[in-house]
């Protein structure tokens, strides 16, 4: 029997990872949108150009195939997070970008963000030409108060088809994650 317990051993979100066609395009989004910056390590800026390495390969599924990949790690280091912005030069995926609805089945919907002022987040990202709001009618938005809860959200998507949640009056305690 198998001692492993994966309420011990998950330790948190490691990082988000998004499949873009261009990743100094993809780096100026998220810096601009939300500012994100390039990561470093002990080793320099984590962007590393033309990966083939057969390991990698094999863990990312591509099993005896030859993969070549653009990897570049960005932070924000207000909120610790991570995006790994990955563009596969070989073998190239579908490069039709599917934006699913928020009610759709398949894989996680949006990524929520909490912000500390919903509605500067919205005539922001609204104003942005490369940013599609969920909902393109004139009477999405800006988000209203979820009465009786102190809560305002909306949801817009990027140029590589992920749906972003910003959100803002949720109680979030001491460390960033929901708590009420």
């Amino acid at each position: 029997m198998s001692s492993y317990n994966p309420k011990k051993n998950v330790l948190g979100i490691s990082h988000i990872n998004v499949v873009v066609d261009d990743i100094e395009k993809a780096t100026e989004f998220y810096a601009r949108t939300l500012g994100f910056e390039p990561a470093f390590n002990d080793d320099g800026e984590m962007y590393y150009c033309d990966v083939n390495m057969p390991s990698f390969a094999n863990n990312a599924g591509f099993v005896g195939q030859e993969v070549i990949v653009d990897v570049c790690f960005l932070q924000h280091k207000d909120s610790g997070l991570y995006l790994e912005l990955m563009h596969y030069q070989s073998p190239q995926g579908n490069q039709e970008i599917e934006v699913k609805a928020t009610n759709d089945l398949g894989g996680p919907r949006h990524i929520a963000l909490e912000v500390a002022n919903i509605d500067e987040a919205y005539w922001f990202l609204k104003a942005q030409a490369d940013v599609s709001l969920i909902n393109s009618s004139k009477d999405y938005g800006p988000p209203e108060e979820l009465t009786p809860f102190p809560i305002k959200f909306f949801y817009w998507i990027d140029p590589w088809g992920v749906q972003w949640e910003m959100e803002q009056g949720r109680p979030m305690g001491t460390a960033v994650g929901i708590c009420g």
